[in-house]
């Protein structure tokens, strides 16, 4: 199959545009998505420092490789890496993400669930099982990856997310009924405040890989979109997340519609004083105590880990 823009054989076919792309038109087309999403949002601001959430996988590679890019006739721009080491059996090689860092000529940081909480998330599963491992580790990770942030001056924290997503986020909080998590604008890493950025919101999970594919399989072999530390979903969310990609198959513009409902939603609920957030972590709270604070307490305690 041709490049619509080309005569170029296609590497890519975007079912909701109906294109077909050759490299050099796909790397054009998905830098300016990520490029509107950052200008339209004010991601990036001079003086600014950004600390790039590295995981391993091909999509944190691909954010690192474009921001680096993007930011290298940039003297006012700061960029670096963080990658957390939550030992967890068969996540990507902490060795590779430094290579990563390394290859783009940035700053790398590396924090460790074992060093910072005294057991990594393995041996959390074991003790505590699955769904309270899983809580508890997204709370802590996203507060040791702050921590590593703040002490290294970081003004924003980017992260690789995908419409994919966020668009599957949403809708499986819309029907399990936790309105607060679909209100919640999600802007900040960590009880340190640190203010998150996602150059790739607007862009689907395939093309991210793809991205990954041609512009850093040099520096590594990268794995697609492993399950992070935190990842698994109960029954509902998990349904859910089947039905929409099934349903996307025939409408392949609805988590791009979803994902937009989602942004609408959290800008209307911040303008209006809605957003339901913690007064102490700024976490969604849904009444009651705060989930993550008393994550953090248990923690500090020693009777979750």
């Amino acid at each position: 199959m041709q490049c619509d823009a080309c005569r170029r054989e296609a590497v890519v076919y975007q079912p909701y545009s109906g294109k077909h792309l050759c490299p050099v038109h796909f790397l054009k087309d998905f830098e300016a998505k990520a490029k509107h999403a950052i200008r339209s949002h004010g991601w990036l601001r001079p003086g600014d420092h950004i600390a790039v959430a590295l995981s391993g996988d091909a999509a944190s590679a691909a954010l690192l490789f474009f921001l680096a890019k993007l930011t290298a006739a940039r003297r006012d721009i700061r960029l670096s890496a963080i990658t957390i080491d939550t030992g967890m059996s068969g996540s990507p090689a902490i060795a590779q993400a430094g290579a990563m860092a390394a290859a783009c000529s940035v700053e790398w940081h590396c924090g460790s669930f074992a060093e910072r909480y005294g057991m990594t998330i393995d041996e959390m599963v074991q003790k505590n099982g699955p769904d309270t491992a899983r809580r508890s580790c997204r709370v802590l990770l996203c507060d040791l990856l702050g921590e590593i942030a703040e002490a290294h001056g970081a003004t924003r924290c980017a992260f690789a997310t995908t419409v994919d997503e966020t668009a599957g986020d949403f809708f499986s909080s819309l029907l399990s009924g936790k309105v607060e998590r679909t209100l919640f604008p999600a802007g900040v890493t960590g009880k340190t405040r640190i203010p998150a950025i996602r150059p790739f919101m607007d862009i689907p999970a395939p093309e991210v890989i793809r991205y990954a594919e041609l512009c850093c399989g040099k520096y590594g072999t990268w794995d697609a979109l492993l399950p992070g530390p935190c990842a698994g979903q109960d029954s509902l969310a998990a349904d859910a997340q089947a039905a929409l990609d099934m349903y996307s198959d025939r409408h392949p513009a609805a988590k791009f519609a979803l994902a937009n409902l989602a942004g609408t939603l959290a800008g209307i609920a911040a303008a209006r004083g809605m957003t339901p957030s913690c007064p102490v972590c700024g976490e969604p709270i849904d009444g009651g105590e705060c989930n993550a604070c008393g994550i953090r307490r248990d923690v500090t305690r020693g009777t979750l880990l």
